[in-house]
């Protein structure tokens, strides 16, 4: 209908053109009168089609819902009506779609940009590892190490960091050592100048008791009780509380520097169990569970061993046994 409608208001065009081109000049005045009639035809024209195509679009609309529903009625599906969608939801539907289109343009352009930072981050890397081996290998020649076996770097530091702390740890260690040998310099000068109370009664003023003499003095006279309430028994008793305490105390040392130890090796075990992932990550190493299995070889190794010597002997020969361990591993 709307084609018909064009055609013929084409045809009109051209039947007015050729009117006017056939009329006489005198009859040429009427030609603006037909100027504006054919402005207001064609506009009605216009309008028409307009509702005509209006017309179409409800009738196809019709015709659709119509069709779905005979559907519906012939096969009994309920949901088939639910594919039919109005004009402002379709409109609604479009919107969406253009909006994941520019978002998918977005993430397209953002993915783009991650790959090209991740082929840098890779460049980058691979400079990286190929500094690292030169510098592996200028350390070995500047070392005089043997060629086939190239030192690791990271090794090295590792390995200086447990020293470092070991080294503060003794350091600790000879300042406690010195602390005994003036004290026991102190109660030796001090025995030698007591001439007036026997050996049980020297031992006491010393400050300096072993688990032994302080266990016969607690015995003696009676658990304690007969002593007579004098000066010099409070003395005495005094000099055994101190003695005591600093018995405790050099204990208490004792177990610091022991939990300082644990710590450090414990240290010194987390960063070779790194350095072995590192290397079964990277194709060197291929035994599973060997971190684990020295782990509990040294903890088993530090509880079979039996030290009978002085506080320090019992800090350091355990920790110089898993040193030398974890430098064979390393």
């Amino acid at each position: 209908m709307a084609n018909q409608l064009r055609e013929r208001h084409q045809g009109l065009k051209k039947k007015y053109r050729e009117l006017i081109v056939s009329l006489h000049p005198r009859n040429r005045l009427n030609l603006a009168q037909l100027l504006r009639d054919s402005r207001e035809r064609s506009k009605q024209l216009s309008e028409e089609v307009k509702e005509l195509s209006q017309r179409l679009a409800e009738a196809q609309g019709d015709n659709k819902l119509l069709r779905m529903t005979i559907a519906r009625q012939r096969l009994g599906d309920e949901e088939v009506g639910a594919r039919h969608f109005q004009a402002y939801e379709r409109e609604d539907l479009v919107q969406q779609l253009e909006t994941a289109r520019e978002q998918n343009e977005e993430l397209e352009h953002s993915v783009k940009s991650l790959t090209d930072e991740l082929q840098d981050v890779r460049a980058e890397r691979n400079v990286f590892q190929e500094k690292a081996q030169r510098l592996n290998h200028e350390v070995n020649h500047i070392l005089g190490g043997h060629e086939c076996r190239i030192l690791d770097v990271d090794a090295l530091c590792m390995e200086n960091r447990y020293l470092h702390e070991r080294f503060k740890q003794l350091q600790e260690e000879v300042t406690m050592l010195k602390t005994n040998v003036m004290k026991y310099k102190s109660a030796l000068e001090s025995r030698k100048n007591s001439k007036t109370y026997g050996k049980a009664n020297s031992s006491a003023l010393t400050g300096v008791l072993s688990a032994k003499q302080v266990q016969e003095l607690l015995l003696s006279e009676d658990h304690g009780c007969s002593l007579p309430v004098t000066s010099q028994s409070i003395s005495d008793l005094k000099s055994l509380a101190t003695a005591l305490l600093e018995t405790i105390h050099e204990k208490n040392l004792v177990i610091q520097h022991q939990r300082q130890t644990n710590k450090i090796l414990g240290n010194r075990v987390g960063e070779l169990e790194k350095k072995l992932k590192t290397l079964e990550v990277s194709g060197l190493w291929s035994l599973p569970g060997l971190c684990h299995t020295l782990f509990i070889f040294f903890v088993l190794r530090i509880e079979n061993q039996r030290y009978s010597g002085p506080p320090g002997s019992q800090l350091n020969a355990p920790a110089v046994y898993i040193h030398k361990c974890c430098l064979k591993v390393a």
